[in-house]
């Protein structure tokens, strides 16, 4: 296998009890095409519902300057 779209897709097609094993998510079969095409969409909304929150620090912001030039320095 070659990585984890593979392997994700080698589990979607297990999971539907297909006996093709891909080597590559982009190998140009039928059946890697109708993965590939599912896949970026799916990684994509995964990435967005997850919770985060291990990634995130809050800060308090100056404002250092404004486009107007009326806050000094």
């Amino acid at each position: 296998m070659s990585g984890l779209p593979a392997d994700i897709a080698n589990q979607a097609l297990d999971a539907i009890g297909s006996e093709v094993v891909l080597g590559d998510i982009e190998d140009g079969s039928r059946e890697a095409q109708v993965l590939l095409r599912a896949y970026g969409e799916t990684i994509r909304q995964l990435l967005r519902s997850a919770n985060w929150n291990f990634a995130t620090k809050i800060e308090a912001m100056t404002l250092l300057a404004d486009a107007s030039g009326a806050t000094p320095n």
